[in-house]
């Protein structure tokens, strides 16, 4: 049976809730579900979980009714927010709201510091001998744009919150044990902090190994990949793959002829379009290689 929680679907009711939690002045536990580019394009926060030591929320961010602007204001609660490697989700937030956290502990920093790297399952398991049922990989490929959610998905949601103001309790006694609070209170004072995303192309395997004009091919064959999956709304995977972006990068094709020849094998419903924009990069590309103006 699944756990018994509070949908928020709506502005009105965020705002009700974030009145009642500020009052309260009490730890909230914190975890976010997102698409990440398995679905449709680009990452996106589709759930946030709350757990306030005694009642559960979820809060629905790709309802309409959900603005940036209470969202905001929860994110700028006073309240302590208590988190599991909350970097990924905190940096996300930044990108798709603007929107910084303040006041967070992330149990991540005390789990590193006591020399584990493993996840939230197994550290659970580890400091509160609560088993690792395995079932985590299936649920975050789960499908969590999709409306009406699961019971099940909604039980995994809950989860990764309900255990975290215990873990805290247990982290904290080791962390005091072994002497290490002063370093784990320097870390947590930038645990939150954000800064602007470097450009996805930067973050290819490897690309390091590659020439200045084999990056140059790369960043703008990149960029016409994102343009068009973008458009589609569709995985850029979906597309081209990274490593035929790198395999083009580091033979370019000298026609629009030669480079129709390479896609062949791209999926059909995007190739006429790849072959047209790929194109326009690599000519792109060749007039910032040799300086003229682009």
């Amino acid at each position: 049976m699944t756990m018994q929680y509070e949908m928020i679907d709506n502005d009105e009711a965020l705002l009700a809730l974030v009145d009642v939690l500020g009052r309260k002045g009490s730890a909230l536990a914190i975890d976010f579900e997102e698409e990440c580019n398995l679905h449709i394009y680009g990452e996106h926060i589709c759930l946030v979980q709350i757990f306030d030591g005694e009642r559960f929320y979820i809060v629905d961010t790709r309802s309409h009714g959900i603005t940036v602007r209470s969202l905001e204001v929860l994110f700028s609660l006073e309240n302590e927010k208590l988190w599991f490697e909350c970097k990924s989700d905190v940096s996300l937030l930044f990108r798709e709201y603007g929107i910084k956290v303040r006041n967070v502990v992330d149990l991540r920093v005390y789990a590193l510091a006591l020399g584990f790297k493993y996840g939230l399952g197994k550290l659970k398991e580890a400091y509160l001998g609560l088993s690792d049922d395995g079932g985590k990989k299936r649920h975050q490929q789960a499908n969590w744009l999709k409306r009406p959610i699961s019971e099940e998905n909604i039980e995994y949601a809950l989860d990764d919150v309900k255990d975290l103001f215990l873990l805290r309790t247990v982290l904290e006694a080791e962390i005091e044990k072994e002497g290490l609070k002063k370093k784990c209170d320097s870390e947590m004072r930038n645990v939150a902090a954000v800064s602007p995303a470097k450009p996805g192309w930067t973050k290819i395997c490897n690309v390091k190994l590659l020439s200045r004009d084999e990056r140059t091919y790369l960043k703008n064959i990149f960029e016409a990949r994102e343009k068009l999956a973008r458009r589609f709304n569709t995985p850029a995977v979906n597309v081209l793959e990274k490593k035929e972006i790198v395999r083009l990068a580091k033979s370019v094709p000298d026609t629009e002829d030669s480079l129709r020849k390479e896609l062949e094998n791209a999926p059909a419903r995007y190739r006429a379009f790849l072959i047209i924009e790929v194109w326009k990069a690599i000519e792109k590309a060749r007039r910032e290689i040799s300086g003229e103006n682009v």
